[in-house]
């Protein structure tokens, strides 16, 4: 699966569940133009997102003998 049709179903997803939990009312049309407009823009979205820091790698200890 391409990430631009991943991108399309989260935000397909996310619409249903704003509609289902929150009873928020958003006509097809409107669905269709979400979803295209968040495919169309995936790469700047993804150029705005900033990394993760990544995790400092924890040292391991030495088992303290009794």
């Amino acid at each position: 699966m391409k990430i631009e049709e991943l991108a399309f179903r989260i935000a397909g997803e996310t619409l249903s569940l704003l509609e289902k939990k929150y009873h928020y009312r958003i006509a097809d049309d409107h669905k269709k133009d979400i979803q295209n407009a968040i495919r169309k823009n995936l790469n700047q979205l993804l150029k705005e997102t900033p990394a993760e820091p990544q995790p400092e790698a924890e040292t391991e200890k030495p088992a303290e003998e009794a």
